[in-house]
């Protein structure tokens, strides 16, 4: 079955390239007669600048090229960076060509006319792929992030969590640089999408790749956004302002000057429609709250203010990102839950309401430095720092039964101030020697972190026997709790690498890592007779001392080659851990000394220009937290206590991946699936029991022979003609996970399946409409031995529909966002289905420098946060706060001028 599947992929592959008999031929260098490498060649039809197909110059600088005969005409054109591009038209193609020798100059004139190309083809050079914007269709006064929703192969989850082809983005980037964060969270959501020229999708690199050049292996992926050249010299503003019915405003505004390598940015934004550090003017989506929407629950005021800065200081020092924000933010939170516990011979159900509000103040600074004293060498110092206050009130109810059997009951009350500091300054040392591949790297990354918290806790939990309270268990709190942390991370890292031969290395490295974390949890009961919280509380008052030092020598090899690239590691870990803490007034001690194995390998395989084969497998132990393994009595949660293990075993878990994209520009085709398989030795796992009154025992066992599997798939085809785009997106996914544990005191077994297919359709017809319906199926099943519950399932289904008209000459835009959820299982009490309509209305004036609309939010008033939870243990209903209807008027003001030049 196996073999029948490769060869159907490969099969696949084949038959988009088969028809293409003919070739054209030829060799690439500069104005130095040196071959050009991965300079992109590619074949358009003269009549609409359609791409025919596309490759990449060689190392020794050739090509071939390979095409069906054509009677039409064409052109031939190949781009390399800082040099000019090279054209030659054919009138018709019947036969093989050779044109030898291609000189690209940095003024050479093309042998044919200059031919106006309206959309340039997306372009693929190793492992980047770059795609033009001004081919990607978004609404008027779009930020970045639109961008990215509207090309094939993306995906952002409820969590904002993003996806390229079934890999996960961890970095955003602007013009190669970061703008505030690696994280891109306020660059894809402040940045407008008219002044980017490109974006690249590349795998993510280590310092230590980028500042040596090396080969990256992550199985992550970067996004970069470059800026327009023309719209890279100049200053550029984008200012919004709202107000609508319920009190709901937003005022936002970014402001940017860019002078080749100086850029400046200011970003404010202050709303209570949940919408954080976003400038941009959009239909409300930001603050979608459902299982479809993204998860900020509740209703959230913020005041954001963001500078950031990068330049070229000298011709050694460059200044990455400079970047200072400030943000005030006021939620308010409210959440209803049911959740069913499956023990062996009985259910327990918990009903449960939480309200919560916090107020919370956040200053960040980011900023990276790159220093080269010469050519071969290179500094980068990237110190970060970041303050946070917070104030919150908390209520809480909760209410047990044991199937219809009132068990417990509790409720709550907390009022809490906390202050975090952290301060993260790294370092990064590489060094080039004269031999190609020889290469020093070392680096030195640093965390201090302090945090501390004072709450004042008023609880009161019942207990029941037989319907009757059981008063020699009931538990009343009025308490002042405050706890202080401070973690000191330190990591040293030095490796060499040794060229064996022009494609191998070796390379031999060492890795020391130091942790110290101390923590101090004091309580004072409630004094009636003083009026203070003066009664020191022994039980549940403890202080730790935890240090642990770790000495990793590594060993690794790499292969590289113009076809694949492959490597693997071996490191040995040598730990030491010590850990002093004081529990109940009782002193606990913790000496151990592990010396443990993980290892690393890949294979990056381009099966074709088009194609890419990726496998990675990695093994390695992790060491159980000293918490768990001290033998101490936890009772901070009156329904829950936990007891350490000290007889935990280290956790060994092997992960392996295979990921392979097929990207077919002529064909308007991509596709991609990825397979991971996880399992784990020794897993830490929940020994817990429940007493008469529904209280739980927490313990921690080790429990073998956990795994999962993951498979996702995902195929995109567009359509042309005219004016007109379609553009049909099948994925699916699916995860089965076999899960074994402890509940009540035995072991039982679950395996839970999850089924997600879903289909997305786009039609564009340019400059008249614009229409993306979806359709998402996610099915979950479980089913469970030693359970009283054999079998838990629930299928969710989620449509929605984009709309978008333009009208005259697109001054006057209509815009509308519906979408339909649905569940199959629901508790009682919780609304199953509901539909939630966004529609708005722009009209833009004044050479388009000015957009007046007026937006309404949830339409129906339907809105709601209502999701189903299955894990191995328990089914959780939940229902939370969030945004409901609104109406606004927003004016939003362009003022944008590029060398010397308004637009």
């Amino acid at each position: 079955m196996k073999k029948i599947l490769w060869l159907l992929l490969f099969s696949f592959n084949f038959l988009i390239v088969s028809g293409q008999k003919l070739s054209i031929n030829g060799k690439v260098t500069d104005f130095e007669k040196k071959p050009v490498e991965n300079a992109t060649v590619y074949l358009l039809k003269q009549k609409d600048s359609s791409v025919i197909n596309y490759t990449s110059t060689n190392k020794e600088g050739k090509f071939s090229l390979k095409t069906n005969e054509l009677t039409e005409s064409s052109i031939l054109k190949i781009d390399a960076e800082k040099l000019i591009s090279y054209s030659k038209k054919f009138d018709k193609i019947n036969q093989s060509i050779d044109l030898e020798n291609i000189e690209l100059d940095k003024s050479k004139i093309t042998d044919i006319e200059e031919v106006k190309i309206t959309v340039s083809p997306v372009k693929i050079k190793k492992d980047t792929i770059e795609f033009n914007a001004n081919a990607i269709k978004v609404r008027p006064n779009s930020n970045i992030e639109e961008l990215l929703k509207n090309i094939n192969g993306v995906e952002i989850d409820n969590d904002g969590k993003i996806t390229v082809n079934g890999k996960d983005v961890d970095q955003i980037m602007i013009n190669g640089k970061p703008f505030f964060d690696k994280d891109g969270k306020i660059a894809l959501k402040n940045i407008p999408a008219d002044i980017i020229k490109n974006i690249q999708f590349t795998t993510t690199k280590t310092k230590e790749e980028e500042l040596t050049g090396k080969i990256p292996k992550s199985e992550n992926t970067t996004i970069n956004f470059n800026i327009d050249e023309k719209k890279n010299k100049g200053f550029l503003s984008r200012l919004t302002a709202g107000y609508g019915s319920d009190k709901r405003y937003e005022g936002n505004g970014f402001l940017s000057y860019f002078k080749d390598k100086t850029k400046v940015s200011l970003v404010l934004s202050s709303n209570n429609i949940n919408s954080q550090g976003d400038s941009g003017d959009n239909t409300g989506k930001n603050s979608r709250n459902s299982q479809a929407g993204n998860t900020m629950k509740g209703i959230q005021k913020s005041t954001t203010i963001g500078v950031n800065y990068s330049d070229k200081l000298s011709k050694e020092i460059e200044l990455d990102a400079l970047g200072i924000t400030r943000t005030n933010t006021n939620l308010e939170t409210a959440s209803k839950v049911a959740k069913t516990t499956f023990l062996t011979n009985y259910n327990l159900k918990t009903n449960s309401e939480n309200q919560a509000e916090n107020e919370s103040e956040q200053y960040n600074f980011n900023s990276s430095l790159k220093i080269k004293p010469d050519t071969l060498s290179t500094i980068y110092f990237s110190p970060a720092f970041s303050n946070s206050k917070t104030t919150s009130f908390r209520t809480g109810k909760s209410i047990t039964f044991k199937d219809d059997e009132l068990l417990n009951e509790s409720q709550s009350s907390t009022n809490s101030n906390s202050e975090s500091n952290n301060f993260s300054p790294n370092i990064h040392y590489s060094r080039k020697f004269g031999k190609k591949g020889r290469i020093f790297y070392s680096s030195l990354n640093t965390s201090i972190s302090q945090n501390k918290n004072k709450s004042l806790v008023n609880s009161q939990t019942l207990f029941y026997v037989n319907g009757a309270e059981d008063v020699t268990k009931r538990d009343i709190r009025d308490q002042l709790t405050q706890t202080k942390a401070q973690n000191n991370n330190y990591s040293f890292n030095a490796k060499y690498t040794e060229p064996i031969t022009d494609s191998l290395n070796i390379s031999f490295g060492l890795n020391y890592d130091s942790k110290n974390s101390i923590n101090d949890r004091t309580v004072n009961d409630f004094d009636k007779i003083t009026g203070q919280y003066s009664n020191y509380n022994l039980v549940l008052s403890n202080n730790s001392d935890e240090k642990s030092n770790q000495l990793s020598p590594q060993i690794g090899i790499e292969l590289n080659k113009q076809k694949f690239n492959v490597w693997a590691s071996l490191n040995v870990n040598f730990t030491d851990l010590k850990y002093n803490s004081i529990f109940n007034g009782k002193y606990y001690e913790l000496r151990r000394n592990f010396t443990l194995p993980d290892y690393n390998a890949g294979l990056q395989y381009r099966l074709s220009q088009n194609s890419r084969l990726n496998i990675y497998n990695s093994a390695s132990f992790t060491i159980p937290s000293s918490e768990r393994l001290i033998p101490y009595l936890d009772e901070s949660n009156p329904l829950v206590t936990y007891r350490g293990n000290p007889d935990l075993k280290n956790v060994w878990s092997n992960r392996t991946t295979v990921y392979f994209s097929n990207f077919n520009v002529p064909k308007n085709l991509n596709y991609h699936f990825n397979l991971t398989f996880i399992y784990s030795n020794n897993d830490t796992a929940n020994f817990s029991y429940y007493d008469d009154s529904g209280k739980q025992s927490v313990t921690y066992a080790n429990i073998s022979g956990n795994k999962s599997v993951n498979f996702g798939s995902g195929l995109s085809k567009t359509f042309k003609w005219g004016e007109n785009k379609f553009t049909v997106s099948p994925r699916v996914n699916l995860n089965y996970r076999y899960n074994q544990g402890f509940i009540d005191g035995q072991m039982f077994t679950g395996n839970s399946y999850t089924f997600n297919p879903g289909i997305n359709l786009t039609y564009d017809r340019k400059d008249k409409i614009y229409i993306k319906p979806s359709y998402n199926v996610n099915y979950s099943f479980s089913d469970y031995k030693n359970y009283n519950t054999e079998s838990v399932k629930n299928t969710y289904q989620t449509f929605r529909l984009e709309l978008t008209n333009y009208f005259l000459k697109t001054n006057l835009v209509f815009e509308n966002d519906f979408e339909y959820n649905t569940s199959s299982n629901i508790a009682p009490g919780f609304k199953k289905d509901f539909y939630f309509l966004n529609t708005s209305l722009g009209y833009s004036f004044y050479k388009k420098q000015f957009t007046a609309k007026v937006k309404v939010y949830d339409i129906l008033n339907q809105n709601q946060s209502v999701r189903r939870t299955i894990t191995a243990s328990y089914v959780e209903d939940r229902e939370d706060l969030i945004l409901k209807r609104y109406v606004m008027f927003s004016l939003t003001m362009k003022l944008n001028k590029f060398a010397g030049k308004k637009m």
